[in-house]
């Protein structure tokens, strides 16, 4: 599965850094691409071991805030 995830207060290349390391923690997430150029975060993972509710908290929980 792909996600595009809209992502509110990254400012720099550290912000993708933090989001793309916690991301690539959760068991089935496969790749991960952060812009916080453009407030996105691409995300690849396998639906039968994580889902997108739990990508969105794990950005939430590094202090960013996740749009629709």
């Amino acid at each position: 599965m792909k996600s595009e995830i809209h992502v509110t207060g990254m400012r720099c290349h550290g912000c993708e850094i933090l989001v793309t390391e916690a991301l690539e923690e959760l068991d089935g997430v496969e790749k991960v691409s952060v812009s916080h150029e453009t407030g996105t975060v691409q995300v690849e993972y396998d639906e039968s071991k994580v889902g997108r509710p739990a990508l969105d908290a794990v950005i939430e929980a590094q202090g960013f805030s996740v749009t629709a």
